[in-house]
């Protein structure tokens, strides 16, 4: 049952989101009660506003809403950006804290499942897995270990495709873990092999290419262009054009100031 029993009151600061341009900040008295349950370890605890106030928590759900989504669409310095032009003045690193509290939501087990690997700077590896028909990331963790991977496709049981590359670690692992899956490779590892065995073959035959192909014509021998006629050319109409226009005019001229005997 609720406690009726006031320990003491004290003001909590909240902040709210921005109205009319402006930062909100609410200032709450709540009670601080005793804990009444002999077996409860606390001896009080604070009064909650339900729909205003969380547990060790100065902003608002509707502000910790919006920081939230904006820092999951964002991250932190775009993030810090954007919820300044809305008037919600936070820093990168608390829209980053903020983001790693955010819940993940549930993993459904895809039908497709992608596992590829990734290097930091050419010397950390890791494991990617992603649901090959969404696009979305599903986990990833440092290394490349088929003993883990065939642990989490145990937990995760469903896996009909597995796409993949090359690699023996993730072969191994897939077929451990999840021994009926068909196992297949993916556009760009398919194209990424083909490129390097044209590569190791046109290596290995360098040498026969050039005797293997004939000889190269020689290019035909362009007849001389002649150069355009003046007179013909855009340029050469337009003066042609002007020198006909003053002889007209010079002649009207002509006649019009001559004098009779």
């Amino acid at each position: 049952m609720p406690s009726a029993w006031v320990h003491s009151r004290y003001e909590r600061q909240l902040a709210d989101a921005a109205v009319g341009g402006r930062p909100v900040r609410i200032d709450l008295c709540v009670r601080r009660l005793y804990c009444e349950n002999p077996a409860c370890l606390k001896r009080t605890f604070a009064e909650q506003v339900p729909g205003l106030t969380v547990r060790y928590q100065r902003r608002t759900p509707l502000l910790q809403q919006a920081v939230e989504a904006v820092g999951v669409l964002l991250a932190g310095r775009g993030g810090a950006r954007m919820l300044r032009v809305i008037d919600i003045a936070l820093s990168r690193c608390t829209v980053l804290n903020q983001l790693m509290l955010v819940p993940l939501p549930p993993l459904v087990t895809p039908r497709v499942l992608g596992v590829d690997d990734f290097a930091l700077y050419g010397d950390t590896y890791g494991t990617l897995l992603v649901d090959a028909t969404t696009g979305l990331p599903l986990t990833l963790w440092e290394g490349r270990d088929a003993e883990r991977l065939a642990r989490w496709l145990r937990r995760h049981p469903g896996v009909e495709v597995a796409c993949r590359d090359g690699s023996l670690v993730y072969r191994q692992g897939i077929t451990s873990g999840a021994p009926d899956a068909l196992q297949v490779s993916d556009r760009f590892h398919l194209w990424q092999g083909l490129s390097r065995q044209v590569q190791k073959i046109a290596a290995a035959h360098h040498g026969c290419l050039p005797a293997a192909l004939p000889e190269p014509e020689p290019p035909p021998a362009e007849a001389p262009t002649a150069a355009p006629d003046p007179a013909e050319t855009r340029a050469g109409r337009h003066a042609r054009r002007l020198f006909e226009t003053v002889h007209t005019l010079t002649r009207g001229c002509a006649a019009r100031c001559r004098i009779p005997d």
